[in-house]
C-alpha cells in the first residue's frame, strides 16, 4: 500500500507540472499572435530617422597594400557603402513589423542583412591585414567592428591587445562583450576571460 500510495503521488505532481508547463506554453502563444496581429495592421512608418550606418574609409587603408584577398574585401564594403546598412540588434521581426509597419519588413531584412555583411567583411579584411602584418590597421578595424557580436572580430582585438601587452584593453574588451545580447555573448566572455592573467581576471574593470 505504501508504495501505491507513493506512485500515485508521483502521477499527481507528474499531471501537475504537464499542466501547468502546457499552459505556459499556450500563454506564450497566445501573446505571440496578439504581438502579430498588432503588427500586422501597423501602417508604413518613415525609414529615414533610422540609425543608418556610414563606413569610415578615411581611417581604412583602403587601396594601400596589393594583396587579392584585400582587394575583394574592400570592393565589397564600397558595394555596401551605397546601400543602407542598420543594426536592428536583437529585434525579431514582429518587433520591427509593430515599430515601422508590415510594408517596411522587406527593406529593414535588407537593411539588416547589410549589416551582417558589413561585420562580416571588416572581420576578415582586418583578419588578412593580420596576416599580412599590417597590425595597427588590422587593430583599427576590428576596433570599428566591435558593435557587432561576431566572436573572431573581439578574439583577434584582444590577440592584438594580448601580443602588446595591452591587458587593460582586453578587460575593456570584456566589459564591452558582457553587455551584449546575444546569443553568442557567454562563448565570447569566456574565451576573452581565459586571455587574460590569472591574477587579473577577476579584477573589474574601472
Amino acid at each position: 500500500m505504501p508504495f501505491l500510495g507513493l506512485f500515485i503521488a508521483v502521477v499527481c505532481l507528474f499531471t501537475f507540472f504537464r499542466k501547468r508547463s502546457n499552459r505556459s506554453q499556450e500563454n506564450v502563444t497566445d501573446r505571440f499572435w496578439k504581438r502579430e496581429s498588432i503588427a500586422n495592421n501597423t501602417r508604413l512608418q518613415d525609414l529615414s530617422g533610422l540609425p543608418y550606418i556610414t563606413i569610415p574609409f578615411d581611417k581604412f587603408p583602403i587601396g594601400m597594400y596589393e594583396n587579392d584577398l584585400l582587394k575583394n574585401y574592400e570592393n565589397t564594403l564600397q558595394t555596401l557603402s551605397g546601400q543602407k546598412i542598420v543594426n536592428f540588434g536583437t529585434q525579431t521581426n514582429t518587433d520591427l513589423k509593430i515599430t515601422y509597419g508590415t510594408a517596411s519588413l522587406p527593406a529593414l531584412t535588407e537593411y539588416e542583412q547589410n549589416f551582417t555583411t558589413l561585420c562580416q567583411t571588416l572581420t576578415a579584411y582586418a583578419g588578412q591585414l593580420f596576416e599580412l602584418g599590417h597590425t595597427d590597421d588590422a587593430r583599427t578595424i576590428l576596433e570599428y567592428g566591435i558593435s557587432s557580436d561576431l566572436s573572431q572580430n573581439y578574439l583577434l582585438l584582444a590577440k592584438i591587445y594580448q601580443s602588446s601587452g595591452e591587458t587593460g584593453r582586453i578587460r575593456e574588451l570584456l566589459a564591452s562583450a558582457e553587455q551584449l545580447d546575444s546569443l553568442m555573448k557567454r562563448s565570447i566572455v569566456e574565451k576573452l576571460t581565459a586571455m587574460l592573467p590569472e591574477d587579473t581576471a577577476n579584477t573589474p574593470v574601472q
